[in-house]
């Protein structure tokens, strides 16, 4: 009954039914369990949002992902691990707000992949008392989600990446800091620009769709421009500004040192050229992951093309046993496969040969 205990007062809490014993022994409850809190805080800030989700889809969400919440510490057993049933035993005028609740949960624990929401304080010379607290969304390797902003912009974040935003986001300005790949869907603001900061560039916009992709080991950072207009201003190069038009990407040498081992004396530092469209169906590949598409096409290298599948499926290594084969270029296109299925499509296609064991793989010749 702990668990359900846990719930219960949960749910009052953050839709201030609860009365102060009731808060009193919630916070008894977390401080025997850890664990559970970090669970509360994210439903918390979820509810805080106000994501408009379905009771049915996160009830299906939660029974093939119950094994995700007994990992936070929260254990289930077989007579309470059904959404419908547990959502049941509430009074009826607490129907919408157990609905919506539950569902807040089976969001955070499956939405495209697992993610994590957090509270944090800006790592500033601050203290704990006069820190800025901001919120951040983690999304592991193999996993996307897709999350709205208070000011109502959408953010798809792809695998590996980490989005972190004010928790004034929208009131006086608009900046988020980005590590990985997102695709921004802005709400035009001209008094507050929406501002994206990376470790190479900053972006800046008023409203429109873009893509930027941020990988420290990646050889460039990348902003690729669907319709709007965007700034973009290096950081490494005396806060160079430059404007993109619908259709283009910029490329942008990361100066790290896995990123500038990457860069070749062919390739230049800095580079803007149209976007790039799958030759078999016209798919924009830099934007192709948003919906739910891993594409590649021949200006990558077999090595590209892996980095890029280790965050796609995620949990595995890619290894190349022979060099010549890691610069081989490749192409293909994958929605529903998995790890096995597209290594042995291209390995028809390619003729190389690979060996899986466990979670590595070893290309060959």
């Amino acid at each position: 009954m702990t668990a359900d205990k846990f719930w219960d007062l949960l749910s009052k809490k953050i839709t201030a039914e609860a009365s102060e014993d009731e808060l009193n022994e919630f916070e008894e409850l977390v401080g025997a369990h850890p664990d559970w809190r970090e669970a509360a805080e994210t439903l918390e800030i979820l509810w805080q949002q106000s994501l408009p989700f379905e009771n049915s889809d996160a009830t299906e969400a939660l029974k093939l992902h119950v094994e995700k919440i007994r990992q936070l510490g929260i254990e289930f057993n077989e007579d309470h691990s059904n959404f419908s049933e547990i959502i049941a035993e509430e009074k009826n005028h607490r129907w919408k707000t157990k609905k919506w609740l539950f569902s807040a949960l089976g969001i955070v624990i499956i939405t495209a992949g697992f993610f994590v929401v957090k509270n944090i304080a800006t790592p500033q010379n601050k203290t704990p008392s006069t820190a800025e607290p901001i919120s951040q969304v983690i999304t592991e390797s193999g996993s996307r989600t897709h999350i709205q902003l208070p000011d109502g912009s959408s953010v798809w974040l792809n695998a590996s990446s980490d989005l972190t935003y004010n928790k004034n986001f929208g009131k006086s300005l608009r900046e988020v800091n980005l590590t990985g790949e997102a695709f921004f869907d802005v709400v035009k603001d001209a008094a507050h620009p929406f501002i994206i900061h990376t470790k190479a560039i900053d972006v800046k916009v008023l409203g429109t769709q873009f893509n930027v992709k941020a990988y420290p080991s990646d050889a460039y950072t990348e902003t690729s421009l669907i319709r709007g207009s965007v700034e973009v201003t290096i950081k490494n190069r005396s806060n160079e500004k430059h404007y993109l038009k619908p259709n283009e990407k910029m490329s942008v040498a990361n100066n790290t040192d896995e990123g500038l081992k990457k860069i070749t004396k062919a390739k230049p530092l800095l580079l803007t050229e149209p976007l790039t469209y799958y030759h078999t169906d016209s798919t924009i590949i830099e934007t192709s992951w948003v919906d739910n598409k891993l594409v590649f096409q021949e200006n990558e290298t077999f090595k590209d093309v892996a980095l890029k599948m280790e965050r796609w499926f995620g949990g595995i290594t890619i290894n190349f046993a022979d060099e010549e084969v890691g610069n081989q270029r490749i192409y293909g296109s994958f929605t529903n496969e998995t790890i096995d299925q597209a290594l042995e499509a291209l390995h028809e296609a390619f003729k190389f040969k690979y060996k899986i064991v466990g979670n590595n793989i070893t290309i060959t010749k």
